[in-house]
């Protein structure tokens, strides 16, 4: 598991081998194209989805 000082661990959390796996699907971001910084990691928001989908809590419940 991810060891993060800043987010604890969830059952639902991705483990460091499942993200490699996930990380090159997930499209890049090209600051040339516009858009506006990343304000969260892509890790966190894809442990986020899941830990919403696991827990079947609302959105804004999120911790």
């Amino acid at each position: 598991m991810c060891v993060c000082a800043c987010k604890p661990s969830y059952a639902s959390s991705l483990t460091d081998a499942q993200w490699l796996v996930i990380e090159p699907l997930l499209p890049e971001r090209d600051p040339c194209r516009g858009g506006r910084p990343l304000k969260f990691s892509r890790r966190l928001v894809v442990d986020t989805v899941l830990y919403v989908l696991v827990s079947g809590c609302a959105w804004r419940l999120v911790p």
